[in-house]
């Protein structure tokens, strides 16, 4: 019994042995790899400098004047080349519009003696004619 209890524990010494190696090559792999991306960073960070030193060297209002006057055929704007009020044409009349979009979906009137008399006027959907509202309340008159 002793025996088995002696192999038990050795077993478990080497197999806690492993995993505290295995813990520490993969805590050493990863500390490498953050190590790299903080190189990368580094050096992504220096290249947005660079890029940023360009621009302001290429965006220099004297630089910019130069390249302006030597390539493009550019001329001070005088009151010829502004417009009037009355260079303008006339603003078309369109009319009422929301005054037609309301008679185009407005139901249509119906005549007189086409409903019976104990229906009550709705406005409902004009596709579906069949359903109509009808009142169950009788006409009450108040006397006083």
């Amino acid at each position: 019994m002793i025996r088995l209890l002696n192999l038990l524990a050795v077993a478990g010494l080497i197999g806690s042995a492993g995993y505290a190696y295995s813990t520490k090559y993969d805590t050493l792999y990863q500390s490498a790899q953050v190590s790299k991306a903080r190189s990368q960073l580094n050096k992504e960070r220096q290249a947005i400098a660079v890029l940023r030193a360009e621009w302001q060297l290429l965006t220099r209002p004297d630089r910019l004047q130069t390249a302006v006057e030597r390539h493009l055929a550019l001329e001070p704007i005088g009151t010829a080349h502004l417009g009037r009020l009355a260079d303008l044409p006339a603003r078309v009349d369109r009319g009422d519009e929301i005054g037609r979009l309301l008679a185009a979906t407005a139901t249509p009137k119906e005549k007189p003696g086409t409903r019976g008399a104990d229906e009550p006027r709705t406005t409902g959907s004009i596709n579906a004619p069949s359903t109509r509202t009808v009142s169950t309340r009788t006409p009450t008159t108040a006397s006083r």
